[in-house]
């Protein structure tokens, strides 16, 4: 089990990949990075379907074509952070992912913190940025760490969002891809409901947990619930 790297300057002697490969080690993985048009995306793990990768220019340039067709403040997840006329509040999203919903927030107009603490994931995220130029990444910043350690040095923004990998999802339909692959190798955040229960003791002024529609809450009693097709959006107000 070990970390496969095409193309780059992710060579087996840094210790960047040193890390990365022992990571896979540790956790049983066989997993192929291939540098791709200035960046590195992760193999899917089936041949047929393409690499995945952040395309963070391309994905803020089209949410940027959108809101000038459409409201802002009329996006189901913006209203559930918060954002209206003239307020753009200051997010801090504790699952980076693959950016998506980071991205949204810069498009709403936010400042964010985004963390990640899965190194492979971490890994995209920090090569999709160095190859990325949109202005609204200024209003970025980006960190591989855990909440907990985040939190340690750092205070707590006015709004906290929590997307944790969950199971609990509609067995007639399969996760899209990026989900199912992340899903092998990170599997459920076993402690998502400890990590709920951290950030509840905080008492941000605004919590807001991203659960499929049909999906039990991660905590109970949320002041709001904003539900869209297949989305839930769980806010819980400061006491």
């Amino acid at each position: 089990m070990h970390l496969n790297v095409i193309g780059g300057s992710l060579t087996s002697n840094t210790s960047e990949f040193q890390q990365l490969n022992n990571y896979c080690k540790e956790k049983g993985l066989n997993l192929t990075l291939e540098w791709i048009n200035g960046q590195y995306w992760l193999h899917s793990d089936d041949q047929k379907e393409k690499p995945i990768g952040i395309q963070i220019d391309q994905e803020l340039n089209r949410h940027e074509e959108f809101f000038k067709r459409s409201s802002i403040v009329k996006e189901l997840l913006a209203r559930a952070v918060g954002v209206k006329a003239g307020i753009r509040p200051k997010i801090l999203d504790l699952t980076g992912g693959l950016l998506g919903d980071t991205l949204l927030f810069l498009s709403f107009g936010c400042e964010v913190v985004t963390l990640e603490r899965h190194p492979i994931i971490a890994f995209l995220i920090r090569s999709s940025l160095a190859n990325a130029h949109h202005p609204a990444l200024r209003r970025l910043t980006f960190l591989p760490q855990d909440v907990v350690t985040y939190l340690s040095h750092n205070p707590i923004s006015e709004v906290v969002f929590f997307d944790p990998m969950f199971e609990d999802i509609n067995e007639k339909t399969l996760p899209k891809k990026q989900m199912r692959i992340f899903r092998s190798f990170i599997g459920q955040d076993q402690d998502a409901l400890a990590v709920y229960e951290f950030i509840r003791s905080l008492n941000p002024k605004r919590l807001v947990v991203k659960r499929p529609r049909l999906s039990i809450e991660l905590g109970a009693g949320p002041q709001m619930k904003y539900e869209g097709k297949a989305t839930r959006y769980d806010v819980y107000f400061s006491s």
